[in-house]
């Protein structure tokens, strides 16, 4: 496969493995796989990183028994507030 150029700048973006990422707002994915432009910052998730990570979440949503995270930090913000 080719390198990866980025979007702005049209220069050589690096892989990068391992990135904590938050998702929806509600989800940090500490495992994401993207790649970075060392000149201008632009980051880009290829597709097959995007549906991995789309299936984890859905995977996470589906548990009947473990409530939806955002009803979680809507009772912490309760209580804390």
């Amino acid at each position: 496969m080719a390198a990866q150029k980025c979007t702005n700048c049209r220069h050589a973006m690096k892989k990068v493995s391992g990135v904590n990422r938050l998702f929806l707002g509600r989800y940090i994915i500490s495992d994401t796989e993207l790649y970075i432009c060392p000149k201008c910052g632009e980051e880009y998730i290829d597709a097959q990183e995007y549906e991995r990570i789309r299936k984890k979440i859905e995977d996470i949503e589906s548990k009947i028994s473990i409530p939806a995270v955002h009803e979680v930090i809507a009772k912490i913000r309760f209580l804390v507030l």
